[in-house]
C-alpha cells in the first residue's frame, strides 16, 4: 500500500509524469477524483493538480465504467487491481491501489495509467502480420521447412508434410531432416546444410523416400534464418516437388535416343534443315552417301547449295509447308558429287529444335522407277502404235476387201443374173421345166447379191467414206433400229471440220461396239447417241436406260471395252465408262 506524499515529492512526481505518456489519479472514499498528473492530460484538454473532480468513471468509456468502477471498489478495500479501459480513442492500461493515511485507514484510490494505444495497433498489426505469414505458409503449394544447426525439423508446413507422406508435424518434428533423405543423396544434403549454416544460399535437387515409401525428385533452395543480432538461428528452406519435371526429362532423353537411332540408321535418306534459310543442321549416312559427300561438308550448307532443290522452288515449297505443316511427294533432282542426277521424292514435316523451326525431310530416290516407268510408258506407245497400225492395216484390208466385193464379185452376180435371165427367156417356149429351175436359181442369185452387199457394207460401210461420221452414224442407229426393234435416237451437232479420216473411222467403230454390247448385255429399251463439240473437243456421248454395267464387267477381261479404250488413246482422246444415273 502506499502512503501520501510529501509536497516535495509531489512536486517532483509531478515534473516526472508530465514527461511521460502516462496519468496519475487520487480519489476519495466516494470516488471522486481529488488529483491528476500526468502528461496525456494535455490530449484531453484538462490541467493537473488537486481538484475536486467529479466520479472517476467519467474518464472511461461508457463500455468500460463498470470495469473501472469494480477495480477502484476493489482498492477502497484493500485489493490491488489492475485493468484496462479505453477513452476518446485512446487505450490506457491502468493499477489501482488504496490510499491509507498515516494510521492506515484506507481514505480513497491512487492509480497509474499509461497510454498503451500505439503499443496495441502495433502488437494488433503484429499478430496480423503474423496470421497472414502463416497463412501463406500453410497454403503455400511448396514445402516450407526450418531446420536447427543439428539438422533437425523445427517446422514444416502442409504442403512439406504432403510430400514426405507425413500425417502431421507432430510425427517429424525434432527429427532429423536427412532421415527422408534417398541414401545416394545424403551427402549432398549435409555439404548444403553445413553450408547454409556457414552463411551460404544453396540450392540443391536430390530425391526424397516418403515415410510410406514414395520416391520423389524435390527441388530446393535453403537461406540462413538470422537474428536481430544477425545469428543464424535455423535454415530455412523452399522446396518443390519436381518430379514430374524429372520424369518428362527422363522420357525427353529416351525419346532423343530413340529419334537419334532412327535417324541415324534409317536406310531411307533424312535431313534436318532451318525453315528460315534451308542451312542443313543434320543428315543422316543414306543422305551423305546419296550426295557422295562427308557429313562434314554438308553440315552448314544450305539445301540449294548442296543441289537438292533450285531457290525458286524451295520459296514455293516453303510457303507451303508454313501453312500446311507437311508437304508430300516433291519430285526433284539431286545432284550427287562425281555422280549423274538422281530423281526423287521429297517429303518434308515442320518441327521445333531449341526453340526455332526447322524442317525433318525425308528423300525417297525413285531414278530407277523412273526410268522404268518411262521404258513402260515407251513400250506401252510402242503397242499402241502397233495397235493402231494393225487396225489401219485391218481397216484397210475390210475397205479393199469391200471394194472388191462390191466391184468384182458385185459386177460379176449382175452378169450371171442377166444372163440366167437371157436363159430363162430363151427355154420359156423350149423347157418349160428348164426355165422354171432358171427362175429358181435367178432368185438365189438375188439373195446372194444382197449377202455380198450386206457383207460390204459390215466390212466397210461406203456411206463413212462418201458422205462422212455424221451420215454413217445416222445410217448405223437405223439400221440398229431396223435389225434390233430398239429405239435409236441420234443428236448430231456441228463438228466444223474437226473430224478427219482417221478419227472418223474411230469413233465409227466405238459406236458399232458400243451398240452390240448395249444389244448383248444392257436389256435396254433405247439408245441415245450425241456427237459434237464441247470445250474444243469431239464428245461421243452413247447412253442407254438398260441395267448398267458394274465394275467386273469393266475389268481386264472386257475386250470390247478394252479395244474402244484404245482406239480413243490411239488418237490422244479418253473413253469413260459409267453406270446409269438413277437420277
Amino acid at each position: 500500500m502506499l502512503k501520501a506524499a510529501t509536497h516535495i515529492g509531489a512536486e517532483h512526481l509531478t515534473r516526472l509524469l508530465s514527461q511521460l505518456p502516462a496519468l496519475m489519479w487520487s480519489t476519495d472514499n466516494d470516488l471522486h477524483l481529488t488529483s491528476r498528473y500526468g502528461g496525456v492530460l494535455a490530449m484531453f484538454g484538462s490541467e493537473p493538480g488537486t481538484i475536486d473532480g467529479p466520479p472517476v468513471a467519467t474518464f472511461a468509456d461508457p463500455t468500460d465504467t463498470e470495469t473501472v468502477l469494480a477495480a477502484h471498489r476493489a482498492a477502497l478495500r484493500g485489493e490491488a487491481a489492475s485493468y484496462e479501459t479505453h477513452f476518446r480513442g485512446r487505450t490506457f492500461s491502468a493499477r489501482v491501489e488504496p490510499l491509507v493515511d498515516a494510521s492506515g485507514v484506507v481514505t480513497g484510490v491512487v492509480g497509474f495509467a499509461f497510454d498503451v494505444t500505439d503499443w496495441r495497433r502495433t502488437e494488433t498489426a503484429l499478430r496480423e502480420s503474423e496470421a497472414r505469414l502463416r497463412t501463406i505458409i500453410e497454403t503455400e503449394p511448396e514445402c516450407v521447412k526450418l531446420v536447427d544447426d543439428q539438422g533437425r525439423l523445427l517446422d514444416m508446413n502442409p504442403a512439406g508434410l504432403a510430400m514426405i507422406e507425413a500425417d502431421s508435424i507432430d510425427t517429424i518434428r525434432g527429427r532429423p531432416i536427412i532421415d527422408v533423405v534417398a541414401p545416394e543423396h545424403r551427402a549432398a544434403f549435409t555439404d548444403l546444410h553445413r553450408r547454409v549454416f556457414a552463411g551460404e544460399a544453396v540450392a540443391l535437387e536430390f530425391e526424397v523416400i516418403g515415410l510410406k515409401g514414395k520416391r520423389s525428385w524435390l527441388s530446393t533452395h535453403a537461406v540462413p534464418l538470422r537474428d536481430a543480432a544477425g545469428k543464424i538461428q535455423a535454415a530455412l528452406g523452399i522446396t518443390r516437388d519436381i518430379s514430374r519435371r524429372r520424369i518428362a526429362e527422363r522420357a525427353l532423353v529416351e525419346s532423343e535416343e530413340r529419334f537419334c537411332k532412327a535417324f541415324y540408321a534409317n536406310a531411307l535418306p533424312l535431313l534436318i534443315t532451318r525453315l528460315s534459310d534451308g542451312m542443313v543442321l543434320d543428315a543422316n549416312e543414306a543422305f551423305t552417301r546419296l550426295l557422295n559427300r562427308s557429313r562434314d561438308e554438308i553440315l552448314g550448307q544450305t539445301t540449294v547449295s548442296i543441289g537438292v532443290i533450285d531457290a525458286a522452288q524451295r520459296a514455293s515449297v516453303i510457303e507451303r509447308l508454313r501453312a500446311e505443316g507437311v508437304v508430300n511427294d516433291i519430285e526433284l533432282q539431286l545432284h550427287p558429287r562425281d555422280s549423274e542426277p538422281r530423281t526423287g521424292l521429297l517429303s518434308l514435316v515442320r518441327i521445333e529444335l531449341g526453340g526455332q523451326p526447322c524442317t525433318l525431310g525425308t528423300y525417297r530416290d525413285v531414278t530407277e522407277a523412273k526410268r522404268a516407268e518411262e521404258q513402260l510408258r515407251a513400250s506401252r506407245a510402242a503397242l499402241r502404235s502397233l495397235a493402231t497400225r494393225q487396225q489401219d492395216i485391218r481397216e484397210g484390208e475390210r475397205t479393199r476387201i469391200a471394194r472388191e466385193i462390191h466391184d468384182s464379185l458385185g459386177q460379176a452376180m449382175t452378169a450371171l443374173k442377166l444372163q440366167l435371165v437371157a436363159a430363162q427367156d430363151a427355154a420359156a417356149t423350149e423347157a418349160p421345166s428348164l426355165s422354171a429351175r432358171l427362175a429358181e436359181t435367178a432368185l438365189m442369185v438375188d439373195d446372194l447379191v444382197k449377202s455380198v452387199r450386206r457383207i460390204a457394207t459390215e466390212l466397210r460401210p461406203p456411206i463413212l467414206d462418201q458422205l462422212g461420221l455424221p451420215a454413217a452414224v445416222e445410217w448405223l442407229a437405223q439400221d440398229f433400229s431396223r435389225r434390233t426393234g430398239l429405239r435409236c435416237k441420234t443428236a448430231i451437232l456441228p463438228t466444223d471440220g474437226a473430224i478427219g479420216s482417221e478419227l472418223a473411222t474411230a469413233l465409227f467403230r466405238i459406236v458399232q461396239e458400243a451398240l452390240t454390247n448395249v444389244l448383248r448385255h444392257a436389256g435396254a429399251t433405247r439408245v441415245d447417241i450425241e456427237l459434237g463439240m464441247k470445250s474444243g473437243c469431239v464428245m461421243l456421248e452413247i447412253d442407254d436406260d438398260g441395267s448398267g454395267i458394274t465394275e467386273a464387267g469393266m475389268g481386264p477381261g472386257s475386250l470390247g471395252i478394252l479395244g474402244m479404250r484404245e482406239r480413243a488413246a490411239a488418237l490422244g482422246g479418253v473413253l469413260e465408262v459409267a453406270p446409269r444415273s438413277d437420277g
